[in-house]
């Protein structure tokens, strides 16, 4: 972390700013190895490998379970192998990684390859940054991280950035910062209890994570209290029941069996969860059926059929386009909302 982190930071514990930083080693990037005191409560927290870990001592158990779970689940399964996802796997597929989200074309991007996920979101995240119009001047706050591949690109747009997780992905960072200098910091710490001052970020931004989460207003009270007035939140490709779904499928049981924190919202649900959390405004926008379902197909290496050409006609008609996706939306809040992302504004 860099020295300068410290001034956004708030005890956890106390909610104190008098925050004192401990230099057991730094480079000229950052604090490698150190810790962060308070002065008030007498409490440290860790810096290792430079990221700050402001994890509460006693962790809920979902927290527990999420963290547990997240990190021993997951793994790169390749033609070489199958291989944990840890330094050493990082180090060996480092291209891959730098590659995130779009990937490169191999089989762990593929459907149901390790990080097809990423790839079919790829689209839709630099969709969202081109819309967001960043000048670069803005202090960006990533929840629910992982590698960090997002915060990379929001430090590419040389916004000062925070990438928040509850897992040792957040280590992957090295690899970006080594690529192209793009810094961000790294802070370890549940979403739900923030260690930032009231007012300190212009944008949080979380992509596919916040469902996570079973007290929607007490964390939407938090993204809120960290946000400068006039900021955004913008939440990404999150996970979503339609108002007439049933909610008992088969994917998110299984996923709740493993020990993942699921659950089922709907679009109603969601905005009732932004506005509790002392938001003013919040706007659903829903991405185009058409583009998506074309980027699946490229994904796919899919042939050109009827169905296809078809698509890629009316995504030349922007009359055309733009009826069919505005009649698409009342269709997929009921049944299924497909491909969107909230946008609220303080």
């Amino acid at each position: 972390m860099k020295k300068e982190l410290l001034e956004t930071m708030q005890c956890l514990n106390c909610r104190a700013s008098s925050l004192e930083l401990q230099i057991f080693n730094e480079d000229l990037r950052e604090v490698r190895e150190g810790g962060v005191y308070c002065k008030n409560c007498q409490v440290r927290c860790a810096i290792s490998g430079g990221v700050l870990n402001m994890l509460p001592a006693v962790l809920s158990p979902e927290i527990i379970h999420e963290k547990e779970h997240a990190e021993e689940f997951d793994y790169i399964d390749t033609e070489e192998g199958r291989y944990p996802i840890n330094q050493e796997t990082l180090k060996k597929f480092k291209n891959l990684f730098l590659s995130l989200p779009a990937g490169d074309g191999s089989k762990v991007f593929l459907p149901g390859g390790s990080f097809d996920n990423q790839a079919g979101n790829a689209e839709r995240f630099f969709k969202t940054l081109g819309m967001l119009r960043l000048t670069g001047s803005e202090r960006v706050l990533e929840v629910g991280a992982s590698f960090t591949w997002g915060a990379w690109r929001f430090a590419q747009k040389g916004c000062r950035v925070v990438a928040l997780d509850i897992t040792e992905y957040l280590h992957a960072a090295d690899l970006y910062m080594e690529h192209d200098g793009a810094y961000y910091d790294r802070v370890m710490a549940d979403m739900s209890q923030l260690p930032f001052k009231d007012g300190s970020f212009d944008l949080v931004f979380s992509h596919s994570v916040v469902h996570h989460c079973k007290d929607l207003k007490k964390l939407f009270s938090e993204f809120c209290r960290v946000l400068k007035p006039g900021g955004r939140l913008v939440a990404l490709h999150e996970c979503s029941f339609g108002l007439l779904e049933d909610k008992s499928g088969k994917a998110l049981k299984e996923a709740i069996d493993e020990g993942f924190n699921e659950n089922a919202y709907t679009v109603p649900q969601w905005t009732k969860g932004i506005r509790d959390g002392g938001f003013r405004h919040v706007r659903c926008h829903f991405f185009s059926v058409i583009d998506d379902y074309l980027y699946r197909k490229k994904l796919r290496k899919a042939p050109r059929t009827f169905k296809i050409a078809l698509a890629e006609w009316i995504r030349q008609e922007p009359l055309v386009h733009g009826i069919l996706n505005a009649l698409s939306v009342w269709p997929r809040i009921i049944f299924r909302p497909k491909s969107w992302m909230f946008i609220a504004t303080k």
